[in-house]
Formats: structure tokens, sequence, C-alpha cells
């Protein structure tokens, strides 16, 4: 089965989590750039509910953040998730993984 990996990382942290997935075996990646919060950074306060207030004061706590997605088999996830501790052991991130039920690839060569 195919498994879709999201991993997030702080934007400093990018190239170490991209050569963790490579080590991985993993054959290519998508990215997303993101302000992302711990549910530890907003505990305690409420946001103002006009969005110009509540995006300001979320883009002055946030941190810049990427989303790193990429399809693997089932069976490689194991490897990744070690080469992923062990490049990133000391700094913040998740993994999600997603089973696929389906996947077409339309080549164009």
């Amino acid at each position: 089965m195919k498994v879709l990996v999201y991993l997030f990382v702080e934007t400093e942290n990018i190239g170490k989590a991209i050569n963790a997935l490579s080590e991985g075996g993993i054959s290519g990646f998508f990215l997303m750039e993101y302000k992302g919060m711990s549910p530890q950074d907003w505990s305690g306060f409420l946001l103002d509910e006009e969005p110009e207030k509540a995006l300001k004061i979320i883009n002055d706590m946030a941190y810049n953040a990427v989303m790193i997605g990429t399809i693997v088999d089932e069976k490689n996830l194991n490897l990744i998730k070690k080469c992923v501790y062990e490049r990133l052991s000391s700094e913040r991130y998740t993994i999600a993984e997603i089973p696929i039920g389906g996947l077409k690839v339309n080549r164009t060569d």
C-alpha cells in the first residue's frame, strides 16, 4: 500500500528534513510554506474576532514552517521515520501518515 507522508518542520530545518527523507528512499516531494503554532503557544488567550487583528497576532506569534509531502511504499515507512528521527531528534517536527486508496500518475513523455 502507498502512504502519503507529511513532515512538518520549522523553515530552518528544511535541509535536514529533505536529506532525511532522501536517506529513507523517497523519489520526490512537494512542499508548502506556512505559519504554524503549537497549542501551548496560544494557550490562555482568545483571538480578537476582527480578522485583521487576528491575522496580525497570528503572524506575530507563529513560526515560519514548511510542510513536506511525499508518497511512499508502506514497507519504507519505518526507515523514513528512523532517518527523520536521527536527523531531527533535537528539532521540533511532526509526521502524519495517510493511507492512499488509489494513485494514478499521468506521464507525458
